[in-house]
């Protein structure tokens, strides 16, 4: 099987991924650091998002946030971050002809940031503005209540972007200590996807990156408690819809029972045909939407059905949900139902793919957590590997009672009627 993909490790640790796409106009080069809010402490929690931020806001080349984004805009290109609670990521995008410059931007960006104290202060105020922004959308803000409450009093369950008390508290030399830690070479992957040519991306990377020094140590606070009772979060705010998370502990990146676990979410909740789309939404009308997914994290991982309800629905919902997840650890599933789902995982996956952008991320996804990178091909024969039984052994592996979360976000200000549902 040919690869798509090459792979570099350079002397100081420093990855080079390049995901080389001969018919694409454009490339993307991406800086991936293998630290999140995870690795914080409840301190400094929001910090790694609030670095993200400041490295937009000048670099020794490129001295104030007008500069980059006039240089990048200059080219048509994208350039943008993410932070999550096991990495950060920095982007950018252009037509392919501009890959010497947008290399020279993002590396100077990554290495020689300012962090004006002035800069700082006043970022400070757009991070509390955005985390009032995420607390105002309930639809996302209830996967982060979901978390802290199957998670609660550690870092994996904090929120991403941390509160406002912490964002005011941060100084500058917390933010120079956290990038001294984590943004390291042996910490990071540099990833290109696109059409671009590798030998000349190669010399860049070595030419700019291979001569600085780095450490290692880049640890994050392990989980230390197992659930043993449900657990349930109710934030009483006045929408005009709930918006519901049911779910519980699941396995970790790299564990093999997740494809099976994967087929499970898609039976039950992966598309319009699913049996909780049909049951909540098409049959009873309860629902806009509804679905099932899985995260994955280092050395753990949950499993939820997330649906967004008529607020008067919300107890019966919730008892449908637990219905049919109680149906599937008593009955299974279909051979009817085990073929569909895995083309459906396939399909979704080879459409994804067609982006350069999201191609590259699912190989440094991969590289990142797992350290070993499967190719489409063999994730599709794993997939077709799982058999009815495998499935039937995860819906019992992870459907308790005892470790089942609920987290709901509406106007509710008796949560009574869920707990008992919970038997809390």
């Amino acid at each position: 099987m040919l690869k798509s993909y090459g792979k570099k490790i350079l002397k100081n640790g420093l990855i080079l991924l390049t995901v080389p796409i001969e018919t694409a106009a454009s490339v993307t080069i991406s800086f991936f650091v293998k630290a999140g809010s995870r690795y914080e402490d409840k301190r400094i929690n929001g910090l790694s998002h609030f670095l993200e931020h400041l490295h937009f806001k000048g670099s020794k080349k490129y001295p104030t946030a007008k500069k980059l984004s006039e240089t990048v805009d200059s080219i048509g290109g994208e350039f943008n971050a993410n932070t999550g609670k096991e990495h950060t990521q920095y982007y950018i995008r252009a037509a392919s002809q501009h890959l010497p410059l947008i290399f020279d931007v993002l590396s100077d960006m990554m290495q020689n940031p300012l962090f004006d104290e002035r800069e700082l202060e006043r970022e400070k105020g757009v991070i509390i503005e955005e985390i009032n922004m995420y607390k105002d959308n309930p639809q996302i803000h209830v996967e982060s209540l979901f978390e802290q409450t199957m998670w609660p009093n550690s870092a994996l369950g904090r929120d991403i972007a941390g509160t406002a008390e912490v964002i005011r508290s941060i100084k500058r030399q917390d933010i120079l200590d956290y990038r001294q830690r984590f943004y390291q070479p042996a910490n990071m992957i540099a990833a290109m996807s696109g059409n671009f040519d590798q030998a000349l991306t190669a010399k860049m990377i070595e030419a700019h990156w291979d001569k600085l020094l780095t450490k290692k140590g880049f640890t994050f606070e392990k989980l230390q408690s197992k659930q043993t009772a449900p657990a349930l979060s109710v934030e009483n705010k006045g929408t005009e819809q709930a918006h519901m998370i049911v779910g519980f502990p699941a396995y970790g990146y790299g564990d093999k029972r997740n494809y099976a676990l994967q087929i499970l979410a898609a039976i039950l909740g992966g598309g319009m045909s699913s049996r909780l789309f049909l049951k909540i939404r098409e049959r009873q009308g309860l629902a806009y939407y509804v679905a099932c997914s899985l995260n994955n994290y280092l050395g753990t991982g949950n499993f939820l059905v997330r649906a967004g309800l008529k607020v008067s629905a919300a107890p019966k919902a919730l008892d449908m949900i637990l219905e049919e997840l109680q149906l599937v650890v008593e009955n299974g599933v279909t051979k009817k139902e085990l073929a569909k789902a895995k083309e459906y995982l396939k399909g979704k996956l080879a459409l994804s793919t067609e982006d350069p952008h999201e191609k590259m991320d699912w190989y440094l996804g991969q590289e990142a957590f797992i350290g070993k990178i499967k190719m489409i091909e063999e994730v599709f024969a794993l997939l077709d590997a799982v058999t009815s039984e495998d499935v039937d052994r995860v819906a019992k592996e992870i459907i308790h009672n005892n470790r089942l979360n609920l987290a709901l976000i509406g106007p509710f200000s008796d949560k009574s009627i869920f707990e008992k549902k919970l038997k809390l």
